[in-house]
């Protein structure tokens, strides 16, 4: 049994064959006879004229009242034919609409039929055809992947002659860096984009492995193989990139019998992991090299130009063809507004151009390249940030051109008109599943009553449910989307059964007054990276606020955990400090009112005048609380130690002891506690 819901629309258009033969059989073989205009009466009779417009959505019991035949009757054939809990109140899509329509015998709007168009496809008609007479050769789009300081960021900054890791937090690159380089020895340009290291940049990584030609698979020779570089191994196996193995650090082993040795076990590593390097048989060059000294560096670029002559790599950089090309990142600027780093894929990018990209569009007003100069255009390959969105571009996203902004803003709206539909079938489908579990629920429910004579235990039952795990609330603000999403990804799945982290709202850009107001509000804590200095009312805002700096994702995840720690509910264990006896009991009358005393005596540790004490009888507990007052004669006493005796009353007037109890003295201690 399968469910048909509104959400399934992709899925669908394969099952709706299958459906239009089920009903086909289900009519044809029906010994009662077809209804009223079924399917098996198409050849009887003329097709009937559709006289009403076919709505997204629509309930089984109001499509049964268009087309004037009984609900319960569609109800039956649609559940004979595999929907599961169909009933009058279950909501069709417009496709199956349309299927049923089909088979009673109604004739559909010519159109109906045409291929679907999603949010994701529908900037597919401003692309233009590949014309194989303008494909031209391209620099090759190159991918610095590998593990935390395997030295990937050091690499690049001997191709480009400048200093990255010094400007850099923790040592390591927050966010994807793009940068085209002229190679000293070729002459020819190479675009390289360096990911980051940190496994909370997952996302990012696998992009940059999705949008590039040839991936640099940086292994030191120290570590060798570690967890992020078989993560960046399985990138490139899943590209279909070619990959060229760079084995760093070499100036590390001076040695040469040293280092041959060491080459051997990175060699054997990278083989165990499916590696076909050229030394047994495969087609994956390994370079050993320095970027530190420029040992083989030489070698590197020459493996990369060879590798990309091989390859054959063009693309067409006329003007006449649609740019097309991803943004690799995104963030506002304070002084230019909406910036997004673009890698071009084709087409000639320049001034003036009308670009779609996600739920926004672009007049192209400035164009800069990696040094951050303005240039008139950009080819094939050219990484250069874009000035001139109306919305912040998310990374990741696909831009197109447009013709005019005309057309940008057509196929804008529309797409955000299919995001609607498509979050109203996700909504449709959601509200179909609960109303099937709410008749499930309700028959559960009925025959309890019937075995209790009652709902009224039900009712209990359900206000002592758990309420689930505490939502700890905060909200991220970083420099670029690619960092929002590595750090929604890396905290949002922090927590455990107790409690957990909740995400409230994010984006690119320091905080806020909506913010601030919406972190009051969800009592939550606004985390910040990457931001610089931000203003003093911010910082110490009035409605307090509590706003967290980061440049370091480390930092960010280990104060979240720390959070989160912190809220977990208190546990706390009993640890016993000091033991005495009861050996007599006193009595004094004061204004008409008699007073029992312990007379105590300490037999190890110190009673002090705020100890929580227990008094045992045997086994038995008989008083669990604090003591009222401690004397030493007719003195108060803070505390009395080991061997001296003292005479003691209890909180809430308790008498009930007598002498050779037991009085134990304990502390509650809070246990540690971790995610």
């Amino acid at each position: 049994m399968w469910r048909l819901g509104a959400s399934a629309k992709c899925a669908a258009r394969g099952q709706l064959q299958s459906l239009r033969s089920g009903l086909r059989c289900c009519y044809a073989t029906r010994a009662t006879g077809p209804p009223s205009g079924s399917a098996s009466a198409k050849n009887k009779r003329q097709s009937k004229k559709l006289n009403f417009v076919i709505p997204n959505y629509i309930s089984v019991n109001k499509l049964s009242n268009l087309m004037a035949c009984r609900s319960e009757q569609l109800v039956r054939d649609l559940t004979g034919l595999g929907f599961a809990d169909v009933t009058q109140d279950y909501i069709l899509s417009k496709e199956y609409v349309e299927l049923i329509l089909q088979e009673y015998n109604y004739k559909l709007p010519t159109g109906s039929a045409k291929a679907q168009v999603t949010a994701q496809t529908v900037y597919d008609e401003l692309r233009t055809p590949v014309n194989p007479r303008q494909l031209q050769r391209r620099p090759p789009v190159v991918t610095i992947m590998g593990h935390v300081d395997h030295g990937k960021t050091t690499i690049i900054d001997h191709l480009r002659k400048s200093s990255v890791v010094s400007q850099e937090h923790g040592g390591i690159t927050q966010h994807i860096g793009a940068f085209q380089v002229v190679t000293p020895v070729s002459k020819k340009k190479i675009t390289f984009l360096d990911t980051p290291g940190h496994a909370a940049f997952l996302k990012m990584r696998q992009r940059g492995a999705n949008i590039t030609d040839i991936i640099v698979l940086v292994v030191s020779i120290e570590d060798s193989i570690m967890p992020q570089t078989v993560e960046a191994i399985r990138h490139a196996k899943n590209s279909g990139n070619e990959t060229i193995i760079a084995v760093s650090k070499i100036d590390k082993i001076s040695q040469p019998k040293e280092r041959e040795r060491a080459l051997e076990r990175v060699t054997a590593d990278l083989i165990a992991h499916g590696i076909p390097l050229e030394q047994v048989g495969g087609d994956v060059q390994m370079v050993p090299i320095s970027a530190r000294t420029g040992e083989n560096m030489d070698l590197l670029e020459e493996s990369i130009v060879l590798l990309s002559d091989v390859m054959d790599i063009k693309a067409e950089n006329s003007s006449k063809v649609a740019a097309e090309g991803w943004v690799l990142e995104s963030q506002v600027n304070k002084s230019v507004g909406n910036v997004a780093t673009v890698l071009l894929k084709k087409g000639c990018l320049q001034k003036g151009n009308i670009l779609v990209c996600g739920n926004t569009f672009c007049k192209v007003r400035n164009i800069l390249d990696s040094a951050g100069k303005g240039v008139s255009k950009a080819m094939p390959s050219d990484a250069v940030e874009v000035i001139g969105w109306k919305e912040l571009p998310e990374a990741g996203d696909q831009v197109i051109q447009a013709k005019n902004e005309a057309t940008a803003k057509k196929y804008n709206a529309k797409r955000m008109a299919l995001l609607e539909v498509e979050a109203q079938a996700a909504n449709v489908e959601r509200l179909n599943q609960e109303r099937g579990l709410s008749r499930g629920l309700n028959d559960g429910h009925a025959a309890d009553e019937a075995r209790e004579n009652g709902d009224e235990d039900e009712d209990e039952e359900q206000q002592h449910l758990p309420a689930g795990p505490q939502k700890v609330n905060f909200i991220v603000k970083a420099d670029v989307t690619g960092s929002v999403e590595a750090i929604n990804e890396s905290i949002g799945s922090l927590g455990n059964d107790e409690v957990v982290c909740n995400i409230v709202s994010s984006g690119v850009g320091p905080p806020t007054g909506n913010d601030l107001k919406m972190a009051q509000i969800t009592n939550g804590k606004i985390l910040c990276f990457n931001l610089g200095s931000l203003p003093s009312e911010v910082i110490n805002n009035r409605s307090g606020v509590d706003v967290r700096q980061y440049n370091v994702i480390y930092k960010l995840i280990e104060d979240v955990t720390s959070v989160l720690t912190d809220s977990l509910p208190a546990i706390y264990e009993t640890n016993f400090v000091a033991q005495g006896d009861i050996r007599e009991i006193f009595e004094f009358s004061l204004k008409k009112k008699t007073i029992k005393i312990a007379g105590c005596r300490v037999d190890s540790g110190k009673i002090s005048r705020n100890s929580s004490v227990q008094i045992l009888r045997g086994d038995q507990l008989i008083f669990d609380g604090k003591l009222a007052t401690l004397k030493q004669g007719r003195d108060d006493a803070s505390e009395v130690t080991k061997g001296h005796e003292c005479g003691i009353t209890f909180e809430n007037g308790f008498e009930n002891y007598e002498a050779g109890d037991k009085i134990m003295v304990y502390e509650k201690v809070r246990v540690p506690r971790f995610l």
